[in-house]
């Protein structure tokens, strides 16, 4: 990707505020070594130094699920071609991160969609019965 398509953002999250990072002693000396950057586009953000080491979050509208994955490749190599760059790893639990359900691969995938039949009660109950025997979680029923 070309250098111009990513733009350095000041964050506005109150580290000091955020009880569980403050208690895991990650809220300190905020903001320094830690950055977040932006795509101008904003469907990617690369973010350093908050509760994991490294978030990288690429967002799209629409059902190309490849897209995604193809545009996180592009960042993840960019990431790692980076000299100095070193994560904490254990050889028995991978990589490590301040969540333990973060701890192995780091990884987390998230898909948003909108389900109006499991939802038209204005609550998640229905979502999360159907979801529950799959594996699956219910977050954020109210986002837009």
């Amino acid at each position: 990707r070309r250098a111009g398509q990513y733009q350095r953002r000041v964050h506005g999250k109150d580290m000091d505020a955020d009880a569980f990072l403050k208690s895991a002693g990650i809220a300190s000396d905020w903001p320094y070594g830690r950055g977040c950057w932006q795509s101008t586009d904003k469907q990617c953000i690369i973010w350093f130094g908050e509760e994991d080491q490294l978030r990288i979050m690429c967002m799209k509208k629409g059902t190309k699920l490849s897209e995604v994955f193809d545009r996180l490749k592009v960042l993840l190599d960019a990431v790692e071609s980076l000299d100095g760059i070193e994560f904490a790893r254990s050889d028995k639990y991978g990589y490590v991160t301040s969540c333990p359900s973060n701890l192995g691969t780091g990884m987390r995938a998230s898909v948003h969609v909108k389900l109006p039949n499991l939802t038209k009660d204005g609550t998640d109950t229905k979502a999360k019965e159907v979801a529950k025997p799959l594996g699956l979680s219910v977050r954020g029923t109210t986002s837009a």
